[in-house]
Formats: C-alpha cells, sequence, structure tokens
C-alpha cells in the first residue's frame, strides 16, 4: 500500500467559530461548502495542506459512536510553515499557547498552541 495524500478531518459543534479561527489565525480558506450557506462541512486550504471540518451533529450521522466524544483532545496537527516568528507574534496573546516558540534537537523551530475547539496545532519550521 503507497498512501498518496492524507487530509484531517476535524469534528467540531461551532463550524462557523471554526472557520473564521482557521482564517484569522493561519490564513486558511474555505474551498467547498456544503451547503453553501450555512454549512456542516467544509474543506479548508492552505497551500498544499488541506482541513475538513464536519459538525457533531451530521459527522455523528455517519459514525454514531461520535455522538458522546468529546471535541479536541488527543490529536495534534504538526504543520510547517513559513515566517514563524512572524506568525507567532501575530496569535501570541489570541490563543492558549501550549509550547512557546523554541529551537529543537532535530532542527527546526516550533510552537504549539490549541485551537477553538481544543486541538492542538504544531507548527514548525526549519532552520
Amino acid at each position: 500500500m503507497k498512501v498518496t495524500g492524507l487530509t484531517i478531518e476535524l469534528m467540531v459543534d461551532d463550524i462557523q467559530k471554526t472557520i473564521n479561527f482557521y482564517k484569522t489565525m493561519l490564513g486558511f480558506e474555505v474551498t467547498v461548502s456544503v451547503p453553501e450557506k450555512e454549512p456542516f462541512f467544509v474543506v479548508m486550504s492552505s497551500g498544499s495542506a488541506k482541513l475538513m471540518l464536519y459538525t457533531r451533529s451530521q459527522f455523528s450521522e455517519e459514525i454514531p459512536e461520535f455522538k458522546e466524544i468529546p471535541v479536541g483532545g488527543s490529536i495534534a496537527m504538526y504543520m510547517n510553515v513559513d515566517n514563524i516568528e512572524t506568525l507567532f507574534g501575530k496569535i501570541k496573546g489570541k490563543v492558549k499557547i501550549i509550547q512557546e516558540l523554541h529551537e529543537t534537537d532535530y532542527g527546526t523551530k516550533e510552537f504549539s498552541f490549541e485551537d477553538c475547539n481544543g486541538y492542538i496545532i504544531m507548527l514548525a519550521n526549519e532552520k
């Protein structure tokens, strides 16, 4: 088997709040919206990264186990970005920082923060 792509799909309770968060904080844009007005499902993109957002009410119709699972939690999204210092300065104070901007032993500058749903976003830039 060869994986030819990977897209993360997140369950959210407030899709508009989540869309606004990813637009404002990370520059993602909505590329698919179902339905177009008051969507329950969207695809957002930034460069080659894609992120799917799905409301709990609709997602749990497809996968009933999701109805009672908390949003957020034990997933971390690791993204490579340009201008990490600028981005850190832009969002610090607007989000819950989990790890301050730091240099790693494996050759990156990184920081991590919580999105508006409790998911962890780890941003990195190679030195």
